[in-house]
């Protein structure tokens, strides 16, 4: 209709019928309707609405309820999501990024008005400090310099780790920004068939925050919290979750181990760095010969992929090269950078004979 906003329409919602059958019991207003309410307006204060879950963080606990919290990698030891007093977040870094091999840690957000981040630092441990502002979604990049040899020359390398930190109004389960009928409608469907695809998912729909999704003591929680106006505008609440995002392993510390002479196997070796701890997998090697050792005349070595090779006849006087890419089970980015590995010395032919 010109002139009006879409968003003051009424839009019809469940009837007293479905309330009934439901067995919730709950008057709704004339015509059976709920007028919208804007979800997204700040208020003066902030609170986040626990627990506060974690998708797919494999270093990260599942929730901030201890209760609720068992892991679905019992093997590794995860850092539990605490929620302060004062409405932020802490996140203890130091199994991620354990001091031994990590240094200078960080982390940067890439919305500050949505949420802003920080790392605090007690002696050796590390801690990640979260601070939400307004509904959203932001990516929050952890860097850190990653000692990969304990050689006190070796160079630090930079390593990055990106998560993300959902969040939205509690009862906009539809984070479109305003708490109506739509998302009742939603919420009531999504219960219906109970489709929990996603720990994000899960964390709107629990409308009366007892960590589990329901039909009954939800929908009712939702009713409720419109009709007496805890839900929307009025309320500032806040639901919130953590989600992984893949990013690409690392390879570090490559060398060539042997002897460069005629018949002689060289091996390749490496260090992978996976911080989203996914599975490895076999990576990739393709070995090269050049004129000299910065790759002048670089020519591919035809061989299936292995980390090993046996000097030819061919490849005397030349140097050898090995480029190897780290590869792990990530479905998004399942390679990383290409490390290269050159030879410092020429090829020989076979030992004189005595």
């Amino acid at each position: 209709m010109k002139g009006k906003n879409k968003h003051n329409k009424l839009k019809p919602i469940m009837r007293k019928s479905m309330l009934a059958a439901l067995g919730l019991g709950i008057a709704l207003p004339v015509a059976g309707s709920l007028p919208q309410v804007q979800a997204g307006a700040i208020g003066p204060t902030f609170e986040i609405s626990r627990p506060v879950l974690n998708e797919g963080i494999s270093w990260m606990s599942v929730s901030s309820n201890p209760s609720n919290s068992s892991s679905p990698w019992p093997s590794r030891v995860t850092a539990p999501i605490t929620v302060e007093e004062n409405n932020f977040i802490t996140i203890d870094l130091s199994n991620h990024f354990p001091s031994d091999q990590f240094s200078l840690i960080s982390a940067q957000s890439s919305n500050d008005d949505i949420a802003s981040v920080d790392v605090s630092r007690d002696h050796s441990k590390y801690t990640l400090v979260v601070v939400p502002f307004a509904k959203g979604v932001i990516n929050i990049k952890l860097t850190a310099q990653y000692k990969a040899s304990q050689d006190p020359n070796s160079q630090l390398e930079t390593v990055e780790d990106n998560i993300e930190l959902h969040i939205s109004k509690k009862g906009d389960f539809n984070n479109d920004g305003y708490v109506d009928s739509a998302d009742a409608v939603e919420l009531l469907s999504y219960l219906r068939t109970r489709s929990f695809l996603s720990n994000r998912a899960i964390n709107r729909a629990d409308i009366d925050r007892n960590g589990t999704p329901e039909m009954v003591q939800d929908m009712k929680a939702f009713m409720q919290g419109y009709i007496e106006g805890s839900l929307g505008a009025k309320n500032n609440s806040y639901v919130l979750t953590f989600k992984q995002v893949d990013d690409a392993p690392y390879a570090f510390n490559g060398k060539l181990n042997g002897t460069m002479q005629l018949g002689q196997t060289i091996t390749g070796s490496f260090t992978q760095l996976d911080v989203d701890d996914d599975s490895v997998a076999t990576a990739k090697y393709q070995w090269y010969t050049a004129a000299d050792v910065n790759g002048t005349d670089e020519l591919a070595i035809e061989q299936p992929n292995s980390p090993q090779y046996t000097i030819q006849n061919a490849d005397v006087g030349r140097y050898l090269i090995l480029k190897i890419t780290p590869v792990s089970n990530s479905s998004q980015y399942p390679e990383g950078k290409t490390i290269v590995i050159r030879g410092m010395q020429a090829m020989e032919g076979p030992p004189p004979p005595p």
